[in-house]
């Protein structure tokens, strides 16, 4: 990107509530077109950026996508006069609004790589020799190869996680390594990990860290494509086998997480109809208006990877997932018949 525009995105940044870079030509900060969410004062959903040589402005709430000197025009039309006249000196420019255009008409969301640096200390799943002890581990569970590329590896995962959030870990004494699997908002910046040893004399096989409060801790929300139903589940290895979906990891799912989104969630609990902690999730969501999958009686593993070892494919679980999902009344019925089998 030209020093010109990044110039001018500093300038107008300090007028922008939560102003923030958050990666190479890429920023992010309340829109002060719509104002944001009026629900949740902590949702940055603006975002500056480059495409094709051109800099752009995207807002994830109102939808308006233009250009950096349309955007300058709409904050401080003087400010948009400045930077015309620098970057172009007496050249008329036109923003092209059919490249604008043509781009978010076939992009619901924009797709933003994860900064690298974000990673920096781990390794790749897919990347480690098949005879890892991470890559056995996710080959015994079946797990896709294309979905392991989201899974990552440290041999020092204290240390590591010491550098994201220094008050989890204040004295780091005895290290150990573990599967880190990274968990990331839509625009793509790292707001928490799990750790997952894979160490069967270690009792604490998981531990999750946010490193941003202002983000609810979920699972796979750079993946989501919210012009579809997204199904929720429990786990995220179970969500690496299901399309456009994401896992709540043990947090508390609710209608704040998803107040700003036009699409439909659908909940998918594990398969334990005898745990009253799941059971009383189901109920909540059932309450709180969101679609439950309440799975078929003959399906007896507890969860998905569990039925993709047994022999069921992906795509099988994925339709049975539609089939035996309810809503309202009728998933009040079913699951009142399913929690007494």
């Amino acid at each position: 990107m030209d020093y010109i525009s990044q110039k001018y995105i500093g300038i107008v940044g300090v007028r922008l509530e939560q102003f923030k870079k958050r990666g190479k030509n890429l920023w992010n900060c309340r829109c002060p077109l719509c104002g944001d969410s009026q629900k949740d004062k902590t949702k940055a959903r603006g975002f500056i950026f480059e495409y094709e040589g051109d800099v752009l402005y995207k807002c994830h709430n109102c939808g308006v996508a233009t250009g950096l000197s349309n955007f300058l025009n709409e904050v401080d039309p003087n400010l948009k006069k400045q930077y015309v006249l620098e970057r172009f000196g007496n050249k008329t420019k036109r923003e092209s609004p059919t490249k604008v255009d043509d781009f978010f008409k076939t992009d619901s969301k924009i797709k933003f790589e994860t900064p690298l640096n974000e990673l920096e200390g781990l390794v790749r799943v897919d990347k480690l020799e098949p005879n890892h002890v991470a890559r056995q581990y996710c080959d015994n569970r079946l797990i896709p190869v294309e979905s392991q590329k989201r899974l990552y590896w440290t041999d020092t995962f204290k240390q590591w996680a010491h550098s994201k959030n220094k008050n989890k870990f204040p004295n780091i004494k005895r290290d150990e390594a573990r599967l880190v699997i990274p968990f990331f908002a839509e625009d793509g910046h790292l707001i928490a990990f799990q750790g997952r040893t894979l160490d069967p004399s270690n009792e604490l096989r998981y531990i999750t860290i946010k490193v941003d409060e202002s983000v609810c801790k979920l699972f796979g929300l750079e993946k989501m494509d919210t012009s579809k139903p997204v199904y929720v589940l429990e786990g995220p290895i179970d969500s690496l086998f299901i399309p456009n979906s994401i896992a709540m990891a043990g947090s508390d799912m609710n209608k704040k997480c998803i107040l700003d989104k036009a699409t439909e969630f659908v909940m998918v609990m594990d398969n334990e109809n005898r745990n009253k902690e799941i059971v009383h999730k189901m109920q909540v969501f059932i309450d709180e208006g969101f679609p439950v999958c309440i799975w078929d009686e003959n399906i007896k593993q507890k969860d998905v990877n569990d039925m993709v070892l047994n022999g069921m494919s992906a795509d099988s679980i994925f339709e049975s997932i539609k089939k035996y999902t309810y809503k309202g009344l009728q998933a009040k019925m079913r699951l009142s018949k399913w929690s007494r089998v």
